[in-house]
């Protein structure tokens, strides 16, 4: 332990006897910071479990004024110094709970003792391929980057401070308190640092904040701050500060501020309910044990959706406990798929409102329990989305035939209780339909000679893929407010106007060159659904249809003989009406593949980028109706 005060030699003297007397009894005078590896032979180790129990049980509340009081057997308190007596000390990786309030200053330590401690092992079990480059653009990147960063001589370490704000003073009215202030020091001259005198500096953005210290040798003092908070708002604020060698107890990534870069999109919304995703988990091959062990492991990412109104739950987004603390519940589903040739988690959220703006922010969580290395967890940057402000579309996913379709189709009040219906509905339609192409095309010679085959560079399994990616997107469509749109209308197209309204109203009757004029209403593609099932069955009334890609129809056609005499229709014979396109000159598409995102509802984006399509089945074909 450092000793805090020089010793008259006369006390030297009475160590050395102490130290001497008792050296047959006790095998060791050390501090360990990881109590289960401790040797039991240690007379100190039931005092470093005790240690141990007792922080575990301070997570779960207030810690009031605990000082740091070293206590070793054999020596008495008077001769071997201690820190002022309001510093608190920090082991590795293990973070204390503590109330501040406005205007108060706390101090923490982490000492010599703790900064040599043995390093941790890591709070998550994920099958990652450390192989794998890490320029790439899937999750496995940043999950890599997440590993122990354990390394530097015995003599120096570096150090990883993080700090969360869990709860903060609050007025009746919108506005936030100020962020919490961390000033460090690592001179002994300097043990209670603060904003007048202080080596450095941590900055609080949305209640978190990180810095990383290199080579240190000693002591590191901390001092946290809360501002004095402005007129009207009351309570306390409450954080977590932690101290790592072994990287960061908790971890926030901001990603590119150039792109889109949230590692979580919303797919598609409706009134009260979103389908979210991760991006490619990993870029590991399907036949890999990677691949593998992530389609099998229980899904471990979660998700926070929060009204981006509040504006009060944004300034702690970035901290784990904050958003556990804050972020409103809702009931929220968890699947590992396969959707686009790689895994993905797949998020149901609902419970929300409708005509609403929403953050949606991911999270990765303890998994491993307390004094792991990295065990306080990881938020991803928030993405954004807004809820559909009709009725008459709903979310469908996790269907048998149909895997990756997750989105909102056409559908009916009456249906809103129950998903898993209206999916089942549409998923045995399309197979239906499936069924006798599949007849068909079982009279393809496909397991022939090279000379003999139709195609040397498809083969019958690509006819099939395309053909099922193709019938599921044109099979069920893609549902869009009626009064949905943008500056590229031509992919949304208005269906079923000659239907009443789904609550019963008739719908207008308008002049020539309106939606509702009489020409419009007779006319197959704005009078009707694409698929008569949808009137008969469903009755969604008015909405418009996020029209299938044309490369579904390109790559259908490319991909199966002749002789099942699959055509796309031209330009000019109504291609328009049957498929959306991507703009010209641009990598962002606006039309519906299965296993894509929706871009009206992802406000945080203008558009899917064209990368995101390399090693996907993008089915394309002409429907017939």
């Amino acid at each position: 332990m450092r000793l805090y005060r020089s010793w008259p030699l006369a006390n030297v003297a009475s160590v050395l006897q102490i130290y001497l007397c008792c050296l047959s009894t006790y095998q060791s005078l050390a501090w360990a910071t990881d109590a289960d590896s401790a040797v039991h032979e240690d007379h100190n180790h039931h005092r470093l479990l005790s240690l141990r129990d007792q922080s575990h049980t301070l997570r779960d509340g207030d810690v009031g004024g605990r000082s740091y009081e070293p206590d070793f057997a054999g020596l008495d308190r008077g001769i071997i110094g201690r820190a002022p007596e309001d510093v608190i000390a920090l082991a590795n990786n293990a973070p204390q709970p503590m109330n501040i309030q406005p205007g108060e200053i706390q101090y923490w330590t982490f000492p010599k003792t703790s900064l040599q401690a043995p390093y941790a092992s890591p709070a998550f079990d994920l099958p990652l391929d450390m192989s794998a480059t890490t320029n790439t653009t899937c999750l496995e990147n940043d999950l890599m980057q997440l590993a122990t960063k354990q390394g530097t001589t015995a003599a120096t370490r570096s150090v990883w401070l993080s700090i969360s704000i869990c709860d903060q003073p609050s007025s009746g009215e919108a506005g936030v308190p100020p962020q919490l202030e961390v000033y460090l020091s690592q001179s002994s001259t300097n043990q209670q640092p603060d904003q007048n005198q202080h080596d450095q500096f941590i900055t609080i953005e949305e209640g978190y904040g990180n810095v990383t210290l290199s080579r240190v040798s000693d002591d590191i003092w901390v001092g946290v701050r809360a501002p004095q908070a402005p007129d009207g708002f009351e309570g306390t604020y409450n954080y977590e500060l932690a101290a790592s060698i072994d990287g960061l107890y908790t971890t926030y990534f901001r990603g590119d501020p150039n792109i889109n870069d949230t590692q979580i999109t919303a797919w598609d919304t409706d009134s009260n309910s979103s389908i979210l995703s991760t991006g490619d988990i990993t870029n590991s091959m399907s036949n890999t044990t990677v691949f593998s062990r992530w389609m099998e492991k229980e899904p471990p990412f979660n998700v926070y959706v929060h009204d981006q109104a509040d504006l009060f739950f944004q300034s702690m987004s970035r901290s784990i406990c904050g958003l556990r603390n804050h972020a409103k519940a809702q009931k929220s589903d968890k699947h590992m798929v396969k959707i686009g040739g790689q895994p993905k988690q797949l998020f149901y959220v609902d419970g929300l409102n409708s005509s609403t703006l929403y953050y949606a922010i991911m999270t990765l969580e303890r998994s491993l329990g307390y004094s792991l290395a990295g065990g306080g967890g990881t938020v991803w940057k928030a993405t954004s989305f807004t809820t559909k402000s009709d009725n008459n579309c709903q979310i469908i996913y996790n269907l048998p035939f149909c895997k990756d379709v997750a989105y909102a189709v056409p559908s009916n009040p009456i249906f809103h209780p129950n998903v898993t219906e209206l999916g089942l509905l549409y998923d045995r339609y399309t197979n239906e339909s499936y069924q006798n192409f599949s007849k068909s095309l079982q009279q393809i010679p496909c397991d022939t000679t090279d000379s003999a085959k139709y195609s040397l560079a498809r083969n019958c399994q690509d006819c099939d893929d395309a053909y099922r990616a193709w019938l599921c997107a044109v099979s069920i469509p893609r549902c869009e407010d009626l009064s949905a749109s943008s500056d590229d209308n031509r992919h949304l197209l208005p269906r079923n106007i000659a239907q009443q309204f789904i609550n019963g109203s008739a719908v207008p009757n308008e002049t020539t060159g309106n939606l509702f004029s009489p020409e419009n209403k007779t006319t197959s593609h704005y009078g009707v659904s694409r698929n008569r099932m949808i009137d008969v069955k469903i009755q969604p009334g008015p909405y418009k249809e996020m029209l299938p890609c044309k490369d579904l129809c390109y790559h259908l056609t490319q991909s199966c003989p002749a002789a099942l005499q699959f055509a796309c229709p031209l330009e000019s014979r109504g291609l328009n009406y049957s498929y959306g396109h991507h703009r010209q000159g641009e990598k962002e598409w606006y039309c519906n593949w299965p296993g894509g995102p929706n871009l009206f509802n992802a406000a945080g984006a203008l558009g899917f980028r064209w990368w995101w399509m390399v090693g996907v089945v993008v089915t394309v074909a002409v429907y017939v109706s």
